[in-house]
């Protein structure tokens, strides 16, 4: 083989590598309904409620197929008590679809049940910002802040956070 066709095979070779490959998209089943954290009003505890696939925060399509099953995923990770993937999973969500509120207010939850209670108030109070008309989402922040308040043996802002929830639910 001389110079030229060794220079030639490396140039297609390098050119096939770099050329735009076609790929098909994967197929998501999307889900109806799931099941989204909830804080009890009057005793504080975090059960789950369903909750549509309308709640996610106006994302196109394909985006949301794939926050449905991270969701999906963190929720049987969270279910089977490994709450670090469980974060780890949100978190990723999160990379894609920053600005929604509830991603925001499962991985507050998800810090409750790490007993991080200074990081749920954080994510909390971000889901908060970004829940702009949904008094539900907000009550259920206000909740989840209430919660680790009192677990920081804060009484006070506790209450505040109680009087919140009770104005927006």
């Amino acid at each position: 083989m001389n110079i030229n066709s060794l220079t030639l095979l490396l140039w297609t070779l390098f050119l096939t590598a770099c050329a735009e490959q076609a790929t098909r998209p994967g197929v998501l089943v999307p889900v109806e309904e799931r099941n989204a954290p909830v804080t009890n009003s009057t005793t504080g505890t975090i059960t789950t409620a369903p909750v549509t696939n309308t709640a996610i925060n106006d994302v196109n399509k394909p985006q949301q197929s794939v926050i449905v099953a991270l969701l999906d995923d963190a929720d049987k990770f969270a279910s089977q008590g490994n709450s670090d993937k469980a974060a780890a999973t949100i978190e990723r969500a999160l990379r894609i679809e920053p600005g929604n509120a509830l991603l925001w207010h499962r991985l507050a939850v998800i810090r409750i049940q790490q007993q991080e209670w200074q990081q749920a108030i954080a994510m909390a109070r971000k889901s908060n910002a970004l829940a702009a008309n949904n008094p539900r989402l907000k009550s259920d922040n206000w909740g989840v802040i209430a919660l680790a308040y009192e677990k920081l043996g804060n009484q006070q802002k506790a209450n505040e956070a109680r009087s919140k929830q009770k104005a927006e639910s």
